[in-house]
């Protein structure tokens, strides 16, 4: 358990595979500006929540959940470009509980893990360029933006959107936010 000031996150078990499935596909809680390519079955979900693995290469999930154990949201890093090894980052917060720094607090509890638990130089986020809170989460929780992807996301409003890549390095970060140390 990886423990902030007003919410946790949790490795996602075989358990959270069919809420995991049912918020990933519900375009409410993807929302408008999420990449909506595929649908995910509750089979799918387990595997990968099993395995630590999506197409092949490291997909750690975790549940966001407010400190009385309300599940709020999801969260995950995972290698984008296993040629590079680079890893990235994507989080989701419910509708009902969006805009109230959840998502922000999820994001440093992430980095603070990363940087803390594993030897990178980096990491990166990627948003729909129209995205403004997702924007401002990340530049609270200190990443850069480092590029446009033109039309890099297909959307739930059934378009190609172009998406922001934004950035952290590990020097960038300096000290933990969220965590202290890890157990």
């Amino acid at each position: 358990m990886l423990e902030g000031k007003r919410v946790n996150l949790r490795v996602a078990e075989k358990e959270d595979a069919p809420f995991l499935a049912q918020w990933f596909n519900d375009v409410g809680f993807i929302g408008d500006y999420q990449s909506f390519p595929i649908q995910v079955s509750r089979n799918q979900l387990e595997a990968q929540v099993l395995e630590h693995k999506l197409y092949g290469h490291e997909w750690v999930n975790f549940i966001v959940e407010k400190k009385d154990g309300t599940k709020i949201g999801e969260a995950c890093h995972y290698i984008s470009a296993p040629n590079f090894g680079w890893t990235e980052i994507g989080y989701a917060i419910v509708p009902e509980e969006r805009g109230k720094g959840y998502g922000t607090e999820a994001i440093q509890i992430l980095v603070d893990y990363l940087f803390l638990s594993r030897d990178i130089v980096r990491m990166q986020a990627v948003i729909d360029s129209e995205n403004l809170a997702s924007r401002r989460a990340l530049e609270k929780a200190g990443f850069k933006k480092e590029g446009t992807i033109r039309k890099a996301l297909w959307n739930a409003k059934g378009k190609w959107a172009d998406a922001h890549l934004f950035g952290i390095l590990r020097e960038e970060w300096i000290e933990p936010r969220m965590l202290q140390t890890l157990e």
